[in-house]
């Protein structure tokens, strides 16, 4: 009786190692998204529409327009004439700063 004490006070103490160093990791993941997600805060995007052929020949990136969504028929393609739709819509953020310098 004794011995499966032991042995469950030393699972217990073994999981609750476990959920601590679950817990003290997940904490250091946030704070590095979170400092992450500040840094980029403030900074300009851009957002890009894609849009391709429905008979998947031709595909053009551009820049978002207001009314813009997945879905939406967005003119006719130009090699074959079938319905260009947009499939995609992204943001990037612009990096501001030092330009390469090519002498």
């Amino acid at each position: 009786m004794l011995m499966q004490t032991e042995i469950i006070t030393v699972l217990l103490i073994a999981v609750t190692l476990g959920l601590i160093i679950y817990l003290i990791k997940s904490s250091l993941d946030y704070t590095k998204e979170k400092k992450k997600i500040l840094e980029q805060e403030g900074k300009p995007i851009k957002i890009i529409s894609v849009a391709s052929c429905q008979q998947n020949d031709y595909t053009i990136e551009r820049e978002f327009r207001e009314g813009d969504f997945v879905g939406k028929i967005d003119g006719a393609c130009p090699k074959c004439g079938s319905p260009i739709v947009i499939t995609k819509i992204y943001s990037l953020y612009i990096e501001t700063g030092q330009k390469s310098f090519k002498p």
